[in-house]
């Protein structure tokens, strides 16, 4: 196979609008660059052409482009595919914005596929994100249903007024707002059995929050001598 990059993203994502064409190569073109995505130059009259030349950077584009719809930072989407721990958080994340929606800031979700997509991620010892394509959970790509500069991540924070009880702890945790965070924990563990559903990001809010509160004690240490 041999796949210019426009034309992959048109065939995987079923797209025909040369607008939303663009969108998404410019999100490859960002996997690209910074190496995740392993794609051929060859230069053309006006302007280099990159090709997609194997199956396995077919896969890592679509996988890289899903998972950017949650995490528009190209650097974190990367250490997803690189780092077990980074790619651990980021299956909670995704579990905590979808888990039982139809719909997320005006996105419809398709709930089989939802499931399928957090498994996946979770699956870590089999489920290689450069071999194995993610479950498309979306009627319509974020990127292109919210505009090429924003993200799930960002729809939600804008609304934050509007959340839940889980999706305020997700937000405050994104704001590394820690002590907000540590109050929607205590919230949720009064629910009781629900708490254990988000037992992970819990642990990793405490953890920041543990971590900030060291970080101010040594600065007033510091500040007393």
């Amino acid at each position: 196979m041999r796949y210019k990059i426009p034309e992959l993203l048109r065939k995987v994502f079923n797209i025909s609008s040369a607008e939303d064409s663009k969108i998404l190569k410019d999100k490859a073109m960002s996997f690209v660059r910074n190496g995740l995505v392993q794609a051929e130059a060859e230069q053309g009259i006006h302007r280099k052409q990159w090709f997609i030349t194997s199956t396995s950077g077919e896969v890592t584009l679509y996988n890289a482009l899903l998972l950017n719809a949650f995490f528009p930072d190209p650097k974190r989407v990367k250490s997803i595919f690189d780092d077990v721990k980074v790619r651990e958080e980021s299956a909670e994340i995704v579990r905590s914005l979808i888990l039982d929606k139809q719909a997320l800031v005006g996105v419809a979700l398709l709930s089989s596929k939802s499931q399928l997509l957090i498994g996946g991620l979770n699956d870590i010892e089999t489920f290689d994100l450069r071999h194995k394509t993610l479950p498309n959970p979306f009627q319509t790509l974020p990127q292109l249903a919210l505009g090429s500069n924003i993200g799930l991540l960002q729809a939600l924070l804008a609304q934050t007024a509007s959340l839940d009880v889980h999706d305020s702890l997700l937000s405050a945790y994104l704001r590394q707002d820690w002590v907000e965070a540590m109050s929607h924990c205590a919230r949720i563990k009064k629910l009781g059995a629900q708490s254990e559903t988000y037992r992970e990001l819990i642990e990793s809010v405490e953890r920041g929050y543990q971590e900030a509160y060291e970080f101010d004690q040594l600065i007033s240490l510091f500040k007393n001598q």
